[in-house]
């Protein structure tokens, strides 16, 4: 086992605006993180629209909003 390992690189930083392309569409920032066995790293993203909406997601589910 690594001890003190560097931490793994993420896709996005706490406060990223973000978007989902595909599917449902979500447009927001991220607001946490998460990591289950299926999804190793995923995201809590607040809705820019909705007040208060918060929806998770896969880091391979969400772009980047420039």
């Amino acid at each position: 086992a690594m001890i003190n390992a560097a931490p793994t690189p993420t896709k996005f930083q706490l406060g990223d605006k973000v978007f989902k392309p595909k599917g449902s569409q979500w447009h927001g920032k991220i607001v946490g993180t998460y990591s289950t066995a299926l999804t190793p790293e995923g995201y809590a993203v607040e809705s820019s629209t909705e007040r208060g909406s918060v929806q998770i997601y896969p880091a391979a589910a969400l772009e980047k909003d420039e």
